[in-house]
């Protein structure tokens, strides 16, 4: 039975607003030089319990930005690299960064937003993992174990998320991948320039906070591997700030980014440890899979009882209007309106197969015909829809593809068949993919399934960047995705 989850309400201090609108106003630099300025602010606003939680929420209000998880690293910027839509107008705002521009006049701050804003999130998380230690004293125990946790799994994913932007991907391929410089992997609020280091090195920091986020969020309310007490969190939740976990960064957001990380690596060996993280998302998390058969898709076309980690977006509506609506049949009137042609939506779901395609709640339901072409559905605020505002940043099917993947390496073709099926049958497809399989052709599926799943949420340029594809569907047959395509540039102010 799925148990609906309550919208999680958090106060934030105006005084605490007023500071994060303005670092998130600054460029990398500048805020390095206002250090000194900063550090007294941040002697004020961790004095208490209660300013350790307004700079967590705060740091969550942060990648609600457009320029980050509501729009450009969700269903906008990072999936036109994708091609998962039709070309948009050349007049579009984002014309140039669907043709792989990245320093065009318009290309340019859009991508080096993604740097800068990230980069001012994570000082505000260094800025309170600076001191929370010595101010551990004033924090309940479980407070500093789960808030501590939340700022270290925090900094791991955002700093995740820029080496898939702007690092190497297929590193299990490349020669020397691990000798190359990654991005700065940033542990200390300083004005000090922090070093690139090697992909090697870059791991390493990596996975040690996303170890010690881990071990601290044992104390998460979400965790189930360990009984407490009753009433273990009365006094910690009198105010309900460890409600709707899923909204914030926990143990099993941390686990599941484990598997990502790893995957990223490659290496059957790698493969294999994300194949366990991602196993116990699946059989330990509260997420779980929807049954097409009788949950209203249309009504909860996040599919919310399979999410992991969410952001709640203030008024959604107003970040995604202009993007998810290709209505008006003159093309001119939204130029960047993201939509998917008829015959492009036929052949990827398979359309042709009533068993597959017409089956296929991702192509029936999460997929609205309009004027212009078909319209992912899944972030649009509808009346009628439940779990308003939220942005989905992991969900669970991405656990099974992993396993899958591992399995297809290691030729266990059985297994990686049984993990593809069952996302497949969640989402109302009758026909299995048959035990007969060969490996080229589970590879294949499994191709399909990211393709299909990932409209509109912001993974499928990942997935082709890891496994170094050179060409894929949109790409125009004189284009080949190669690192001029997969590795945004740095800001010219960083290099």
């Amino acid at each position: 039975m799925i148990i609906k989850r309550q919208k999680m309400k958090n106060k934030i201090t105006y005084i605490f607003l007023a500071i994060a609108i303005l670092l998130s106003s600054w460029s990398c630099n500048d805020f390095l030089d206002e250090t000194s300025s900063a550090q007294i602010t941040a002697e004020s606003q961790f004095s208490s319990e209660s300013g350790f939680k307004d700079a967590l929420i705060g740091v969550y209000i942060g990648m609600t930005t457009p320029e980050l998880y509501s729009r450009d690293l969700m269903y906008n910027l990072v999936d036109l690299l994708s091609r998962q839509y039709e070309l948009v107008n050349a007049l579009s705002d984002y014309a140039q960064v669907q043709n792989y521009n990245y320093r065009g006049v318009e290309s340019t701050p859009q991508v080096d937003a993604l740097w800068t804003k990230t980069y001012n999130i994570i000082a505000n998380i260094n800025s309170a993992l600076d001191v929370i230690d010595e101010q551990r004293n004033i924090l309940d125990p479980i407070d500093y174990a789960v808030i501590k946790g939340e700022f270290l799994g925090l900094r791991a994913f955002l700093h995740f998320d820029l080496m898939r932007l702007y690092g190497l991907g297929n590193l299990a391929e490349r020669n020397n991948g691990n000798g190359e410089l990654a991005i700065p992997y940033v542990i200390s609020f300083t004005k000090n320039v922090t070093p690139r280091r090697s992909y090697t090195e870059t791991f390493n920091l990596m996975e040690t906070d996303i170890e010690n986020a881990l071990e601290l969020l044992k104390e998460d309310p979400i965790y189930t591997e360990s009984s407490k007490p009753n009433g273990y969190y009365d006094q910690v939740n009198r105010n309900g700030f460890y409600n709707n976990r899923e909204l914030r960064i926990n143990y099993y957001t941390v686990k599941a980014l484990k598997a990502r990380v790893l995957i990223w690596q490659g290496g059957l060996q790698n493969l294999d440890a994300a194949r366990v993280a991602a196993e116990e998302v699946i059989t330990q998390s509260p997420a779980m899979l929807i049954s097409a058969s009788d949950y209203p898709v249309a009504s909860d076309p996040i599919l919310y009882p399979e999410i992991i980690f969410a952001l709640d977006v203030n008024a959604l509506v107003n970040v995604y209007n202009g993007f998810l609506d290709a209505a008006d049949s003159n093309a001119s009137i939204n130029l960047g309106a993201l939509f998917l042609s008829q015959s492009r939506a036929d052949e990827l779901y398979e359309a042709n197969n009533p068993n597959i395609g017409v089956a296929d709640i991702r192509f029936n339901t999460l997929l609205e015909p309009q004027n212009q072409g078909l319209v992912s559905t899944k972030l649009i605020q509808d009346s009628g829809i439940s779990n308003k505002d939220k942005v989905p940043l992991m969900k669970l099917p991405e656990m099974y593809y992993i396993v899958a993947e591992y399995y297809l390496n290691a030729n266990n073709l059985q297994l990686a068949i049984a993990n593809l099926n069952t996302v497949r049958q969640s989402r109302g497809i009758i026909e299995d993919i048959p035990d007969t399989a060969t490996a080229e052709e589970v590879r294949e599926e499994l191709i399909k399934e990211y393709q299909k799943e990932y409209i509109g949420e912001g993974q499928l340029f990942f997935f082709y960047k890891r496994l170094g594809f050179t060409t894929f569907p949109g790409l125009g047959d004189e284009e080949i995705a190669n690192d001029e395509i997969y590795v945004l540039p740095y800001p010219d102010t960083e290099l």
